[in-house]
């Protein structure tokens, strides 16, 4: 009975170490992967803000200056037209003043791969009015685990594909994060309309005369590295109107909007409890399960020591009683 008490409980030491291994491979190998995936689901607004802009109304077309202005973006998404791979979401983006104004709209609708961030070929994706525009590179944000490298990332105002640039690593809101830029153009972005008066570009008050938009873009994104996140956005951005000889004429648009204290206080939050919940099941808890099946075996292997040990012993009295029983006789 003893020796069958002690077969059962090697087993149930054994099946515990077996269970801490397989529960770390798992949950280094399995889990953790397939946790890292963005979601169909979305709804989020976030605002970038400039306190002294420069942009030329167009209801006056006189050049307003040192005017604040807020650029809200919101992102949500279609959970009907995505999978098990893909994802769509639609980005809004509405530049105004503080009075409610709007000078500047952008909107697109984007297909991209659920685990790379890349962007699909599907789905119906626009960007403003052009349904055809080729969209290519990362879409909203980089890559679980980034790294400090280039990656391709489309910019919806040029509708291009840009080189981000890796550019230094920086504390944001205490959050440790990647800094990435680029910066294009001038690119032509639209046609104007309508002609426009030709003292709005500097030319005689009687003309009216067809323009074309430029428009330049120099962003900085800091990105949280284990989740992707982008926690913090600079956009500078110069726009310009052409007249058809191409000499620049006048500045429609010229702001350095930065994104709000409390949304990147927001985001950096939302980083930090990925990237915690991200080590804990990758790195700390199959470290712990190993840390259990060593000690486990260690405990295994210390309890069939002291058997052998035992067994040892009571092999030695065992030779030794014989010879005193013979004593005892003589």
């Amino acid at each position: 009975m003893v020796r069958l008490n002690r077969v059962v409980r090697d087993l149930l030491i054994v099946t515990a170490i077996a269970f801490m291994i397989t529960a770390a491979v798992l949950l280094r190998y399995y889990v953790y992967p397939a946790t890292l995936v963005l979601p169909l689901e979305q709804n989020r607004t976030y605002r970038l803000e400039a306190s002294s802009a420069v942009y030329l109304d167009t209801t006056t077309y006189e050049l307003r200056a040192g005017v604040p202005v807020v650029q809200t973006v919101t992102l949500l998404g279609d959970p009907a037209a995505g999978d098990d791979r893909v994802a769509v979401w639609t980005e809004a983006s509405s530049l105004e003043t503080e009075q409610g104004e709007r000078i500047d709209y952008h909107e697109r609708r984007t297909a991209f791969d659920r685990r790379t961030g890349m962007i699909v070929d599907c789905c119906e994706g626009y960007v403003d009015s052009d349904p055809a525009a080729a969209q290519r590179g990362l879409a909203f944000r980089l890559p679980f685990g980034a790294r400090p490298q280039g990656y391709p990332m489309y910019e919806p105002l040029v509708k291009q594909e840009v080189r981000l640039r890796f550019d230094g690593t920086e504390t944001v809101a205490g959050v440790e994060t990647y800094r990435y830029t680029y910066r294009v153009g001038p690119v032509k972005i639209e046609d104007l309309p309508d002609p426009v008066p030709g003292r709005s570009v500097g030319l005689p008050s009687w003309r009216r005369i067809t323009v074309a938009r430029y428009t330049e873009v120099d962003r900085t994104l800091w990105v949280e590295p284990e989740s992707g996140l982008i926690v913090k956005t600079l956009l500078r951005r110069h726009d310009t109107l052409r007249t058809p000889d191409q000499v620049e004429r006048q500045t429609s648009l010229q702001a350095e909007l930065v994104t709000s204290e409390g949304d990147v206080r927001a985001l950096a939050e939302e980083a930090l409890r990925w990237r915690r919940w991200a080590q804990l099941v990758r790195d700390v808890v199959p470290a712990l399960c190993l840390g259990i099946g060593g000690l486990l075996a260690a405990v295994l292997v210390g309890l069939r020591a002291a058997r052998a040990v035992r067994r040892s012993a009571g092999a030695q009295h065992e030779q030794q009683v014989p010879g005193h029983e013979l004593a005892d006789a003589g």
